[in-house]
């Protein structure tokens, strides 16, 4: 079996603002490390009969994870300028996914370091008519694999909408968020710990769980809404061919699935940092 991790930072124990990073980055990828490698101890340890762990380094510029500290049947996917983003790497080959060190979209209420994509681009994302975080948006282009979602870890607030979403999965709650630079954090060890257990837990049932799919309008097409920070964002975003601007923060834009849904979403990110670079 092959299973695949998606690791951001956000989520992780004992980080509650991006200002950490600039100011001690060594300090907590190597952090960020850890949690991936009990994730990944978890896999080993679970009795399944694990041929290949590909895990997506999904934060930022995707330089982060310590990869000599990972177990040695781990293979990495990182660096920038990759098409699928979170997901570089993934096709249906992959029995699970898990989601490591994630957080909730952007707007959510108490929650830590909330955002989309991007903190400087994307105020709203929809698809197909619902709001998406990166979770839910990335284990929908799993399902379009046919790879389901086993296993999410991050912010309470992160973990009861994938609770939600997606029953029955294993979830570590790694912080308690009180606003969004401010949450009562667990000891990195406990959560580690627990990490290990529930990442084994979840690879030992990865054939119970099913495929995360959005719903689809009847013309089988699908539409993604874009709410961007601000005008100069969007007037990028809407050079998109075929995209329409319903109105002065708002860009829309369609594809036949939901993996050209996710490209789409990918350009726009592009775009949307040409626009940051002239302010």
């Amino acid at each position: 079996m092959k299973f695949f991790v998606s690791a951001d930072m956000e989520g992780i124990a004992g980080v509650v603002s991006w200002k950490e990073y600039e100011s001690d980055f060594p300090r907590y990828r190597r952090m960020f490390t850890q949690e991936v490698k009990a994730v990944c101890e978890g896999v080993l340890d679970s009795g399944a009969r694990v041929e290949r762990i590909l895990v997506c380094d999904a934060h930022g510029s995707a330089l982060s994870l310590l990869v000599e500290d990972l177990p040695e049947v781990v293979q990495v996917s990182r660096g920038s300028g990759r098409p699928l983003m979170m997901l570089e790497g993934i096709d249906n080959s992959f029995s699970e996914l898990f989601m490591v060190g994630y957080h909730s979209g952007a707007g959510t209420a108490q929650s830590l370091m909330d955002h989309t994509y991007s903190s400087r681009s994307f105020y709203r994302v929809l698809v197909n008519g619902v709001e998406v975080d990166e979770a839910m948006i990335n284990a929908a282009l799993a399902g379009h694999f046919g790879v389901p979602v086993g296993f999410v870890s991050g912010d309470d607030k992160l973990i009861s909408r994938a609770r939600q979403e997606f029953p029955g999965i294993e979830t570590v709650i790694t912080k308690q968020a009180v606003s969004r630079f401010a949450a009562i954090v667990r000891h990195p060890t406990e959560v580690l710990e627990e990490l290990k257990e529930k990442a084994a837990q979840a690879a030992s049932r990865a054939q119970m769980f099913q495929p995360f799919r959005l719903k689809v309008p009847g013309d089988g097409r699908c539409r993604i809404e874009m709410q961007l920070l601000d005008t100069a964002i969007a007037d990028m975003v809407a050079l998109i061919p075929g995209s329409n601007r319903p109105d002065g923060r708002t860009v829309v834009c369609e594809a036949e699935s939901i993996l050209g849904i996710y490209r789409l979403l990918r350009l726009a990110a592009i775009l949307a940092g040409t626009a940051n670079s002239y302010l």
